[in-house]
């Protein structure tokens, strides 16, 4: 029998690869191009051989980078989980701080 469940996701996740540039908050960590694994209206999941991630981190995150759109902009996020993957690799949860009331479409 199951218990009730740890997921405390209000939004709907979707396979979709898009491209992000993650860079933290604090210097001292590089910032990295990556592609998404998965994506929600309010975050998003990417793995990376990068171990300096944590819980609670902020980051700056630029998503469709690369592209030429001028609405391109950063938002700020913060890694919620940082899951140990094979090979090296890490897997890295971050919500955007998005404020949903201003920014909910109608």
């Amino acid at each position: 029998m199951k218990g009730p469940s740890d997921d405390r996701r209000i939004s709907l996740r979707i396979n979709q690869s898009r491209t992000v540039r993650i860079r933290p908050a604090e210097s001292q960590y590089p910032e990295e191009i990556r592609i998404t694994l998965n994506v929600s209206w309010d975050g998003f999941y990417f793995a990376t051989s990068m171990s300096h991630y944590f819980s609670g981190m902020i980051v700056y995150i630029t998503q469709d980078f690369g592209s030429n759109d001028p609405a391109t902009r950063e938002e700020q996020g913060t890694v919620v989980r940082v899951n140990k993957l094979k090979e090296g690799r890490w897997g890295v949860a971050v919500h955007l701080d998005r404020d949903i009331w201003r920014n909910k479409i109608t």
